[in-house]
């Protein structure tokens, strides 16, 4: 196990100014650590925005690069606009981060120099209760990143097979009640709001429910915004807009996502592994931020 990963800890006056905001980024001392030890001049590529807690330490850590910040979600970019708008180095993008080649294409960008991914929810999505992200609050259940197209989870429900929110739930939350809980789920239709589809699946399990509402929350979320698919396409095209020499970083949640980018760095003879092979949280960490209790980080160099 020791040989696998790495767990650090370090403490400085930018992670404490962090933790007043509403997003608290997850290991930005070790991003930042990565980073530092590469290109200090280029482009540095932050496919998943959020709400720019990752993005402002870097910034201070690379002042020689510029950076091009990019997310789906509406409220994000509106969030990272606002934040970075007296930083003439910082460019915002709503979109994929599939689109970030016709991004930089349209930008007249060639290659990036370090590439950023933090593939988790941020607090932007997770509590506000309209956006249907969360079994804690009440709310449509929506969980789209970009609500002005896609279905709803709930048309979803509403919608498919049994087998098919079965096959879901199994595939993307790796829940084996999946099942039990999709009978559940058509047997209780429509379903309409997150505390109805809490109350489903509560009903459908013996004992605590905890871990099975996060994974069918989680299942669900992935099919409605594709996310494996999206993930999936990015890694494909990683080559063709990531410089010889270039760092890239990915943070994720669950072993699904992670598992993917695991084969990448480890498979991908167009990457070299960077030691550590993986890092996670240190225990102060995931008691100062409970969400960064699943978080891994896997860093690779382009060849």
């Amino acid at each position: 196990m020791g040989a696998e990963r790495s767990v650090k800890c370090r403490r400085d006056s930018s992670r404490n100014e962090m933790s007043l905001l509403p997003h608290v980024p997850v290991m930005a001392d070790e991003v930042v650590e990565f980073f530092a030890g590469g290109p200090n001049e280029g482009l540095l590529v932050d496919g998943t925005g959020g709400a720019g807690g990752h993005l402002e330490m870097l910034c201070k850590a690379l002042p020689g690069m510029s950076f091009l910040a990019v997310d789906r979600d509406p409220a994000a970019v509106s969030i990272l606009r606002s934040r970075f708008i007296d930083n003439p180095e910082v460019t915002v993008r709503q979109g994929s981060y599939t689109e970030i080649p016709d991004i930089m294409n349209e930008m007249g960008l060639l290659k990036a120099s370090a590439a950023f991914f933090d593939l988790g929810l941020s607090s932007i999505q997770l509590d506000e209760p309209l956006r249907g992200f969360s079994y804690r609050f009440e709310g449509p259940l929506d969980m789209r990143y970009d609500d002005s197209s896609g279905k709803t989870a709930a048309e979803l429900l509403n919608r498919m097979s049994e087998k098919d929110i079965a096959d879901i739930i199994y595939k993307y939350g790796e829940e084996g009640r999946s099942r039990r809980i999709a009978k559940a789920i058509v047997t209780n239709r429509p379903v309409r709001t997150t505390l109805e589809l809490a109350a489903i699946i509560n009903g459908s399990v013996k004992g605590s429910s905890f871990k099975v509402l996060s994974r069918v929350f989680q299942a669900l979320r992935i099919a409605v915004n594709e996310e494996l698919d999206q993930l999936n396409m990015l890694i494909d095209n990683l080559d063709s807009w990531t410089d010889a020499g270039a760092r890239i970083a990915f943070i994720t949640f669950h072993s699904i996502e992670d598992r993917r980018i695991k084969l990448l760095f480890r498979d991908d003879p167009a990457y070299r592994q960077h030691s550590p092979k993986w890092i996670i949280p240190c225990e102060d960490e995931i008691k100062e931020n409970s969400r960064a209790r699943s978080a891994r980080l896997r860093m690779g160099i382009r060849i």
